[in-house]
């Protein structure tokens, strides 16, 4: 993949075609039946294989359907039935046992839990997402950018910098600011990123095994409480896994023992997982723990696989890049970003929200049905896998015209009046939607209007970046680029 600068307005380095946007009008077809041995060939050849492996085979088929082993699977990409199965019928498709390495580290939050759990929780949790609470967050966040903001004026101009490390370190500090109201750093060391990082690899490769040998639920999830305990140990690579689990929830544990020991009035998140109760009584604190985790990793990981891949785009499209410095200087003036510039920063949001549409940080959805069902015509088994493709949905002609092109007017306001409602994924979808994402686009948003104010980021010439399917859509070996000072 071609990381080369140029000066046209269309660069996304995977072209999937162009075509013109089609009504959601469907005609039946068949499904399309890939060979087991083929799919069980790629998985173990290539993984997920997100250009030439299983995934990859998948797109632009509405319905496909495959077996791995003793699991059967399905895979749909048109909006109308990603609605059936993420808001019409919800209740027959619950999370996939494919989260079950995600309980291991995550322990059983909103991001891991089914129902019935999942539907209290949510409903206690909702009330503390409401804007007013995100909102209240912002100066947590900015204090932090600004920092780093400093650190890249002090160097030299035209420095090489990794842009992936920089946003993983930059997004676990506001995370941390967020959550706690302080840096993780003194929690959880300075290698907390790069050990995060291999856990989500040592995940992946470990999903792919049960992807393969597909043990019954009971004993998945029985592995996976092993993996969470901070007694049994594990045996390599098994190890490594545990090691990640382990220093999260100790971490964790020890901040949330300080704050009950020393309360604070400050309007992070923590202090609102605290103040959650219902009829039932409040969080547990094992619930506390696994909430506040599950913000920080997911909210941490996303948020920096979303700048990198929006840094990256904007060097290849300067005239996009261009049109939101100009919006971003004139909104701030120099200031300080605050909340009433965030929704006047129109062009910097559709930019980031394209940049996603390309390279969705979570790019796969998987349920299971509960009962036999019929989707788009095609009979669905109890027990089957439904995989949703979201780089697939968010590049698909019908819907997306010229989608491969990096085009942030797709997002100004009233562009996206007759897409179907299923067609853009970044958060999911549903009931289930993610709960934070206001928080995410509060956070990218002023994030991206900070930085940008003092620096443009080009990419090293020659430099190649490649796109790699851990639990999020993430570049393989980093993204390489130039930090230039802004001639304000």
């Amino acid at each position: 993949m071609s990381a080369e600068p140029t000066t046209k307005s269309l660069v996304c380095p995977v072209d999937h075609g162009g075509g013109t946007a089609q009504p959601t009008e469907r005609r039946a077809v068949p499904a399309t039946r890939f060979s087991t041995r083929t799919m069980t060939s790629e998985v173990l050849r290539r993984g997920f294989g997100r250009e030439d492996g299983m995934v990859a085979r998948l797109e632009g088929h509405d319905f496909a359907r495959w077996r791995i082993g003793q699991r059967r699977w399905v895979s749909i990409q048109h909006p109308d039935d990603i609605d059936h199965v993420l808001h019409k019928h919800r209740e027959n498709y619950p999370k996939s046992p494919d989260y079950e390495p995600l309980r291991g580290v995550l322990g059983l939050s909103l991001f891991t839990d089914d129902d019935p759990s999942w539907s209290r929780h949510r409903k206690m949790l909702n009330p503390k997402f409401q804007k007013r609470h995100v909102d209240a967050l912002l100066p947590l966040m900015v204090g932090t950018v600004l920092e780093f903001r400093e650190t890249l004026d002090n160097l030299p101009d035209g420095s090489e910098v990794e842009m992936v490390g920089l946003m993983t370190d930059l997004t676990l500090e506001v995370a941390g600011h967020s959550l706690f109201s302080q840096s993780f750093r003194g929690y959880f060391g300075d290698d907390t990123a790069e050990l995060i990082t291999e856990g989500l690899r040592k995940g992946t490769w470990l999903s792919r095994i049960f992807f393969l040998v597909d043990p019954p639920r009971w004993m998945s999830s029985a592995v996976w409480k092993v993996m969470h305990s901070r007694k049994i140990p594990t045996p390599p690579p098994f190890n490594r896994f545990q090691k990640v689990a382990r220093v999260i929830d100790g971490a964790a544990d020890k901040v949330l023992r300080e704050r009950l020991a020393h309360p604070s009035d400050s309007p992070d998140l923590l202090n609102l997982l605290l103040e959650v109760a219902d009829d039932d009584g409040p969080l547990t604190p094992d619930r506390t723990r696994a909430e506040a985790i599950s913000f920080m990793l997911t909210g941490y990981e996303t948020t920096a696989n979303a700048m990198c891949w929006l840094w990256y785009l904007l060097a290849l499209n300067p005239d996009a890049r261009q049109r939101m410095l100009d919006e971003i200087d004139s909104v701030l003036q120099g200031r300080v970003v605050t909340l009433e510039d965030v929704p006047k920063l129109q062009w910097t949001t559709a930019c980031l929200e394209e940049s996603m549409r390309i390279f969705p940080p979570v790019w796969m959805i998987t349920r299971e049905a509960v009962e036999d069902d019929v989707i788009g015509g095609h009979p669905v088994k109890a027990g089957e896998t439904v995989a949703i493709v979201i780089e697939h949905v968010h590049r698909d002609p019908r819907f997306w015209p010229d989608p491969g092109r990096f085009d942030p007017s797709r997002f100004l306001p009233g562009a996206d009046r007759d897409r179907p409602r299923s067609s853009y994924l970044p958060f999911g979808g549903g009931k289930r939607i993610c709960i934070g994402r206001n928080f995410a686009l509060l956070e990218a948003v002023m994030l991206t209007a900070t930085l940008s104010q003092n620096h443009v980021f080009d990419l090293v010439p020659g430099h190649q970046v490649e796109a790699e399917t851990t639990f999020t859509l993430r570049p393989r070996q980093g993204i390489q680029m130039i930090a230039r000072r802004r001639d304000q």
